[in-house]
C-alpha cells in the first residue's frame, strides 16, 4: 500500500469560495500524488461552480448537484463518485497537511484489519490562525482499536471523539458498504455513519493531527450547543443497547456528567472564539 494506491478525496461545495480553494490546493499538495479529487457542487450562486471548472489538474473531477439537496445528500453524492481504493470525505472549508494521506496509508497498511483510519486535527479560526492543536481520539489507544470499545469510549466521553470527515480515511469498500449519509441527526451526520461501521471491526488511530478544521459561526453559537447536546444524549441512549457489555450504572452516570462537560466546555469556548472575533474573517465579511 502506498505508492500506487489511488485515494479519492471528495469535496462536497456549496457557496465555498471563501475557503474552498484553500481546500482544494491542500490536497493538490499532498505528498500522495495518486489522487482522484471530486468536487461535487450543490447549487452555489458565489461563484464556486464556475470556479470549480477553472481548475486545471487533471486529477480534478467535478459533478453538480440540484439546488437544494441536503447535506445528507451531497455526501452520498460525492462518496458514490469517488473510484479510489481509499476514500476520504473533506468539508470545503477545511485544510489537509501534506502528509496527511500518506500517513494514514501507513496506518491502514500497518493495521490491514482496520477499517478505517482517524487521526487528531487542529481547530483553526475564520483566517486559519490556531486555536486548539490536536483535538480529538479522546479515550481511544493508538494503533489497532476495536470497534466497540471506541463506540464505548465515544459514549463515555459524551462527544464525537473521532472528529469530522477530514480526520478520517476509508477503505473504499468499507465506506460504499455503509452508504448513504444520514442526517436524521444534522450534527451527527459523521458519527451516525462512523456508529454503523465500528460495529463491524476495528479501526487504526493515529495521535497526531493531519489536518486543520476551520470553526464559523454556522457551526459554533449557543443555539447549536443546545441541539447537539440533545443529539449526543439520543445517541448515548441508542448506544446503551448496543454496546457489549451493556454500559454499567457507573458508566451511565459518567456519560451523563461528561455529555454536560462537554456542553459546558463548547459554550465556553464559543463566548472566547466571539470575542477574539475567530468566526469572521476580515477578508470576507
Amino acid at each position: 500500500m502506498g505508492v500506487g494506491a489511488v485515494v479519492s478525496v471528495v469535496i462536497p461545495v456549496f457557496n465555498g469560495m471563501a475557503h474552498l480553494p484553500k481546500a482544494v490546493d491542500s490536497v493538490l499538495a499532498q505528498s500522495h500524488s495518486e489522487l482522484d479529487i471530486v468536487l461535487v457542487d450543490g447549487g452555489s450562486t458565489d461563484g464556486s461552480r464556475e470556479w470549480i471548472h477553472q481548475v486545471g489538474d487533471p486529477r480534478v473531477r467535478s459533478m453538480e448537484m440540484p439546488p437544494g439537496i441536503t447535506a445528507a445528500d451531497n455526501w452520498t453524492e460525492a462518496s458514490l463518485a469517488a473510484q479510489g481504493d481509499f476514500v476520504k470525505l473533506l468539508c470545503q472549508d477545511d485544510v489537509l497537511y501534506p502528509t496527511s494521506i500518506s500517513d494514514q496509508l501507513a496506518d491502514l497498511a500497518a493495521h490491514p484489519d482496520a477499517l478505517f483510519a482517524v487521526a487528531q486535527r487542529d481547530i483553526v479560526d475564520a483566517d486559519g490562525r490556531l486555536l486548539y492543536r490536536g483535538r480529538g481520539c479522546a479515550g481511544l489507544e493508538a494503533g489497532l482499536m476495536d470497534g466497540h470499545a471506541a463506540l464505548r469510549a465515544a459514549y463515555l466521553q459524551g462527544t464525537n471523539v473521532f472528529g469530522e470527515p477530514l480526520a478520517v480515511l476509508f477503505r473504499r469498500q468499507v465506506l460504499d458498504a455503509a452508504l448513504r449519509w444520514n442526517d436524521e441527526r444534522p450534527f451527527l451526520l459523521d458519527l451516525e455513519l462512523y456508529t454503523r461501521v465500528l460495529q463491524t471491526g476495528p479501526i487504526a488511530v493515529r495521535k497526531a493531527p493531519i489536518g486543520a478544521f476551520r470553526v464559523s459561526s454556522s457551526s459554533w453559537s449557543t443555539r447549536l450547543v443546545k441541539e447537539q447536546t440533545e443529539q449526543i444524549r439520543d445517541w448515548q441512549a441508542e448506544m446503551e443497547g448496543v454496546l457489549h457489555p451493556r454500559p454499567s450504572a457507573t458508566e451511565r452516570a459518567r456519560a451523563h456528567v461528561m455529555r454536560h462537560e462537554q456542553t459546558l466546555m463548547r459554550r465556553a469556548a464559543y463566548r472566547v472564539l466571539k470575542l477574539r472575533g475567530a468566526f469572521h474573517s476580515p477578508s470576507h465579511g
